[in-house]
C-alpha cells in the first residue's frame, strides 16, 4: 500500500517505490509517501475541484445522484473534551466554544441540501464542567446542534460504563462502536446488544485479560447505522482504540471489554458496502491506527478520526482496491477542542464515490454565537463559576504543555512537584498524559488547574525498593517519545540505550535496599498506561487528594514558585530510527 497525503480524488494514482503521484485530470501532483513535505502544492483545493470534476449524469429520474462536487457534505468533529466554553489558543486569540461551534455549522449548512454532522469520540473529560456534570451539557448541546453520530472515545469511560450510559441520555443522536462490550451479567446491560461470532473475537478485558469464550458480552452501544441522506444510503461504522484495556481506570471499569477494531472492520464492512452507497469509518483509533485500518480493509470511502489530536489540513490518502474515484480510502482529522470544524465535500456520481476535498474551518466566538447553546450553558456556567473564578496563582508568561513525553518540562515538574509535598514522599511519578492543557499567562484560577488536571485521580503512596525504583524509571526510559512517558519529582536520572542510569534521590545515589515513598495517582497503581511495577511493589497507602487540589494548594503555598526545567530527566544518545519513524 502506498499512503499519498493531499488534496486530491479526482484521477487515478500512478504509484512509484518511493512516492505516489496522484493525477489531477493530466496534472500529477507529487507528494511524499510518509510525511507532508511536498514538491508541488495544490494551491486552492475548491479551484481544482471545480475545474477538473466532470458532469455526471443522474443514474434516476429523481436526480439523486447530483454531478455537483458537494453532492454530499460532512461536517465532522473529535476530541472536544468538554471545552463548551471559548478559550484562548497559543496566540493568545479567542477560540472555540459550544454556541460559536453551533453557528459556524449553521453557516456551513446552509442552503446544502445533503449534509452529516460527526464527530470522532472523546466529547467527555478536560475542562471542569466535565467535572461537575459529567457530560451531560456536552451531549445537549451537540444535540441542538443535530450531529446525526458521534464515535465511543475512551474517555468517554472516565467514570466507568454505568455513568456513562446515564450521560447518554441526554444525546439525541447514536453513539457508535463495534467493538467495546460489556458482560452480559453487569446489571446495567440489560436491553445492550448480544455480542456474538468474530467481532468478540480476542476480546479482552479492561487490564488486558483475555475474555473467555463462554463469557456472554454485550455490544456497549450502536455498532453502526445505515443513514438515508436524501436519497444516498451511508454506512456509518464506529470503532474505539483497543488500548483503552491500559488507559482507562481499571477499577471503574470491570466488566468492559475490547477487541481489535481493525479485525472487527474486516468483518462488518464487506456487509456495510453492500447495504450502502457510501462506507464511513466513524473512528477514535488516533491517525497512525487509521492508516493500518485503511491499508487492511478496503471498501472503507472514507474515515473520520479521533484521538490523535491531529490537525489534517489536508486529506490522508491511502490507496487500495476501493472503485471510488481516488481508488483508495481518505483519512481527516480536525485537531482538538473545537476550535475547528472540518467541512470535507464528497463528489457522488452514477459510480458512487468520485471525490472529495477537505477544510478545517477556525471556529471564532466573534463571529457569532448561536443563542440558545449561550443559553442552554448559562445556568451551568452560573452554578460553577464562583468556585472555578477564584484566583490562586500569577504567572510572568504562559506556561506549556507541549514536550511532555521529551523529556522533565516546566508544567510537569511542577504537577509532580505538587504531589511530592502532598504525600510527604520521596519521589513523585505522574504520567504525562494526566496533564492535559497549558496555564495561561496572568492569573490562574482553580478552572485553570482543573484544566490542567482534569481527571479525578487521587494521590496514592507505594512503598517501593531502591531496586524497584530503578525498574521504574527503566520502564520510564523505554517510553520517551511515546505515551506513558512520565514526569516526576525528588529524583533525577539519566537515560541511557533505554535504561535509567545515574539515579539519585534527594541529591543522593539510589539504596538497592532502601524503601522509599513514592507519591503516584490511582490511575498508575491499578496498572494504567502499562505501569505494573507500582502493584508488583506492594499495597498502596491512599491520601484521599485529587491531583487538582494538590496543585491548587501547592500553588497557594508558593506564591513565588519559578515554573522551569529542572534537568531531573537527562536523555543522552540517538533515538533508534525505528522510533523516529512510528511517532
Amino acid at each position: 500500500m502506498h499512503l499519498c497525503q493531499g488534496l486530491y480524488g479526482f484521477g487515478r494514482t500512478a504509484l512509484g517505490s518511493e512516492t505516489c503521484i496522484p493525477t489531477i485530470g493530466a496534472r500529477p501532483v507529487y507528494v511524499d509517501q510518509r510525511r507532508s513535505i511536498r514538491l508541488v502544492r495544490v494551491v486552492v483545493a475548491v479551484l481544482v475541484l471545480a475545474a477538473t470534476v466532470s458532469p455526471l449524469s443522474p443514474s434516476r429520474a429523481d436526480g439523486s445522484w447530483p454531478a455537483r462536487p458537494d453532492s454530499l457534505l460532512i461536517l465532522h468533529t473529535n476530541d472536544i473534551h468538554a471545552h463548551l466554553f471559548a478559550f484562548q489558543d497559543s496566540k493568545g486569540e479567542l477560540v472555540g466554544g459550544a454556541a460559536a461551534r453551533s453557528r459556524l455549522i449553521d453557516r456551513l449548512r446552509a442552503g446544502r441540501g445533503r449534509t452529516l454532522l460527526l464527530d470522532a469520540g472523546d466529547v467527555f473529560q478536560g475542562t471542569p464542567i466535565y467535572n461537575f456534570f459529567r457530560g451531560v451539557p456536552d451531549y445537549r448541546t451537540m444535540s441542538l446542534m443535530r450531529y446525526d453520530a458521534g464515535a465511543f472515545g475512551n474517555h468517554e469511560l472516565d467514570d466507568g460504563p454505568a455513568s456513562w450510559l446515564r450521560a447518554r441520555k441526554a444525546a439525541a443522536f447514536p453513539i457508535l462502536s463495534a467493538n467495546v462490550f460489556v458482560a452480559a451479567e453487569s446489571s446495567w446491560a440489560a436491553g445492550l446488544a448480544p455480542a456474538t461470532g468474530v467481532v468478540r473475537q480476542g476480546a479482552r478485558w479492561i487490564g488486558g485479560m483475555k475474555v473467555p469464550d463462554r463469557s456472554s458480552l454485550r455490544f456497549l452501544t450502536t455498532p453502526y447505522l445505515i443513514k438515508d441522506v436524501d436519497g444516498v444510503k451511508v454506512a456509518i461504522l464506529g470503532l474505539t482504540t483497543k488500548d483503552i484495556v491500559a488507559i482507562v481506570a481499571r477499577a471503574r471499569n470491570g466488566g468492559v471489554a475490547v477487541s481489535d477494531p481493525i479485525k472487527v472492520a474486516g468483518e462488518l464492512v464487506p456487509e456495510l458496502r453492500k447495504k450502502a452507497d457510501l462506507v464511513v469509518a466513524l473512528t477514535h483509533l488516533g491517525v497512525d491506527e487509521d492508516r493500518a485500518l485503511a491499508a487492511r480493509v478496503p471498501g472503507i470511502d472514507m474515515i473520520v478520526g479521533g484521538h490523535s489530536h491531529t490537525y489534517l489540513w489536508e486529506p490522508l490518502f491511502l490507496s487500495n482496491s476501493n472503485r471510488n474515484g481516488y481508488h483508495g480510502t481518505a483519512i481527516v482529522q480536525a485537531g482538538r477542542w473545537g476550535d475547528r470544524v472540518g467541512r470535507l465535500a464528497v463528489g457522488i456520481g452514477p459510480g458512487g464515490v468520485s471525490g472529495l476535498v477537505d477544510a478545517l474551518v477556525a471556529v471564532h466566538p466573534l463571529e457569532g454565537e448561536d443563542k440558545a447553546v449561550v443559553e442552554m450553558l448559562r445556568p451551568y456556567r452560573d452554578s460553577m463559576g464562583t468556585a472555578m473564578d477564584k484566583p490562586v496563582f500569577r504567572t510572568a508568561s504562559r506556561v506549556s504543555a507541549s514536550g511532555l513525553e521529551e523529556g522533565d518540562t516546566p508544567l510537569g515538574n511542577f504537577v509532580a512537584d505538587a504531589m511530592l509535598e502532598a504525600a510527604h514522599a520521596d519521589i513523585a511519578v505522574i504520567n504525562s498524559g494526566g496533564i492535559r492543557a497549558p496555564l495561561p499567562e496572568g492569573t490562574v484560577t482553580v478552572g485553570d488547574v482543573y484544566t490542567v488536571l482534569p481527571f479525578d485521580n487521587t494521590i496514592v503512596v507505594v512503598g517501593m525498593k531502591g531496586w524497584q525504583v530503578r525498574e521504574l524509571f527503566d520502564f520510564m526510559s523505554e517510553r520517551i517519545g511515546k505515551r506513558g512517558f512520565a514526569q516526576i519529582s525528588g529524583a533525577t536520572f539519566v537515560i541511557r540505550r533505554r535504561r535509567a542510569s545515574d539515579i539519585r534521590v534527594a541529591d543522593r545515589a539510589l539504596e538497592s535496599d532502601r524503601t522509599y515513598r513514592v507519591a503516584t495517582l490511582d490511575f498508575l497503581r491499578d496498572g494504567g498506561d502499562g505501569y505494573v511495577q507500582f502493584a508488583k511493589a506492594g499495597e498502596a497507602t491512599p491520601t484521599g487528594i485529587f491531583t487538582h487540589d494538590a496543585a491548587i494548594d501547592f500553588l497557594k503555598r508558593h506564591p513565588e514558585y519559578e515554573f522551569k526545567r529542572r534537568g531531573r530527566i537527562r536523555w543522552e544518545g540517538g533515538m533508534p530510527l525505528r522510533d523516529l519513524f512510528s511517532r
